[in-house]
């Protein structure tokens, strides 16, 4: 086990981020349609899209709502999803932006986690925790009510495997980097 100081709050944690997410979404959308609209009229400024404004939302609240909690003050996570890019190629945080990450949060298969995309049984052990989302159709998107998890396959830059897998079948774990 790990040097990471509150394990048991980790499972609560992530289901406070979850929740968060789920009661601010149509607030975050709001936002984005009026930051847009007055990105598309203001010189020298361009919109971006959604997903990069959700995941800089995703990605503060990700620092305080779940790093915060259970990291040390030498300790830090890996980042949420994409991170933040509201300063692009500089960082990827939105506080401490020279943090290292000491550990990353997993999802371990409480029996056995089927993938929504393959309907196969999948071994998580061989994939890297990205964020939630929610499946509609055939597809996942970045929506309420963020009731799956997308992995993808570790180690892998380009042309990479991922998986969507219901919160339900998983549970959280911590790893030292």
């Amino acid at each position: 086990m790990t040097k990471f100081m509150n394990v048991e709050l980790i499972a609560p944690a992530m289901e406070n981020f979850r929740n968060h997410l789920v009661s601010g979404f149509e607030t975050i959308k709001l936002a984005y349609e009026q930051y847009a609209k007055e990105a598309e009229n203001r010189p020298n400024d361009f919109v971006a899209t959604f997903e990069d404004y959700f995941h800089d939302w995703a990605q503060s609240n990700w620092e305080l709502l779940v790093e915060r909690v259970v990291c040390n003050p030498n300790e830090s996570l890996a980042i949420y999803g994409t991170g933040s890019d509201y300063e692009t190629d500089k960082h990827s945080r939105v506080f401490f932006h020279n943090a290292v990450p000491t550990h990353e949060i997993v999802c371990v298969a409480k029996i056995q986690a089927i993938d929504w995309i393959s309907g196969k049984v999948v071994d998580l052990s061989k994939f890297d925790f990205d964020g939630f989302v929610s499946t509609s159709g055939e597809w996942f998107d970045v929506s309420a009510p963020f009731d799956h998890v997308l992995l993808s396959e570790k180690g892998v830059t380009s042309n990479y495997l991922q998986v969507i897998v219901s919160k339900e079948q998983i549970e959280w774990q911590v790893n030292e980097i």
